[in-house]
């Protein structure tokens, strides 16, 4: 057919109706929009299926948490002696001097113990028991000049041989307290000596000490799931030897 001006609609109409053509059929092998989203579901469940009982199981790098002893957070004291000049015999008590009224003390070193055989009597060089009892006032303690010492107050016995010690207790970095660093929420409450330390024999129990914080610049990879991978995070490379003292020594990488 031979085509004119005179029909130029149906020219254009023709050319229209032609070039329709491939679009409708691509329409046809287009996926709807529900199709669209059943598939996604399908997807996103068959990931869900997937992590949950698959291979891909998440590995922390840092190590579990060790167990650490309730004493080492107890608030309880490690003695609990009394701050009266009291002597407990079963299931009763004297005050100190219903019996040294009549039963002197002797000043010498190294004597036997006739009365409280409990005490054993391990304080270095001084083992003289009016180095720290008052000669005449058994109620009180005596200081370095023969004053009286409050019974309640044994940190200033101690501090008569321990000075360095006893201002590092003053200043909070020896001993222990008790309370809130907020002062307006609660008080302080600041241990004596005595209730670590028994007085007559001082040196401390050894303690294990509490295990540091598991971080990945902290715990050696030997103690780690991913112990065989080098971790640029990681300090430390082998576990800490512990040297004589029986401190550990730890080497750390600069890497």
């Amino acid at each position: 057919m031979v085509v004119t001006a005179r029909s130029p609609t149906r020219l254009f109409g023709v050319i229209h109706f032609a070039a329709d053509v491939p679009t409708m059929a691509s329409n046809l092998h287009t996926p709807t929009r529900n199709q669209e989203a059943y598939w996604v579901s399908i997807l996103f469940a068959s990931l869900a299926v997937l992590l949950a009982f698959g291979p891909l199981q998440f590995e922390s790098p840092v190590a579990p948490a060790t167990p650490v002893s309730d004493s080492a957070t107890a608030m309880t004291p490690v003695r609990q002696p009394t701050l009266r000049p009291l002597y407990q015999v079963g299931a009763f008590k004297y005050e100190c001097r219903e019996c040294h009224r009549s039963s002197p003390t002797p000043n010498t070193a190294g004597h036997e113990f006739t009365k409280h055989t409990d005490i054993h009597l391990a304080h270095g060089i001084n083992t003289r028991c009016l180095n720290c009892h008052h000669p005449t006032n058994r109620e009180v303690f005596v200081d370095d000049f023969g004053g009286e010492i409050p019974w309640d107050q044994p940190q200033l016995v101690c501090a008569k041989c321990h000075g360095p010690v006893y201002r590092d207790w003053q200043h909070g970095s020896h001993g222990r307290i008790n309370g809130y660093w907020d002062k307006s929420r609660g008080e302080q409450v600041r241990l004596k000596c005595i209730a670590c330390h028994d007085p007559h024999h001082p040196p401390f129990q050894p303690l294990a000490s509490t295990p540091p914080p598991h971080t990945l610049r902290m715990t050696p990879p030997s103690d780690s799931p991913h112990a065989g991978v080098r971790n640029p995070l990681r300090l430390t490379d082998t576990l800490p030897a512990a040297d004589h003292t029986g401190h550990a020594n730890r080497e750390v990488n600069d890497e």
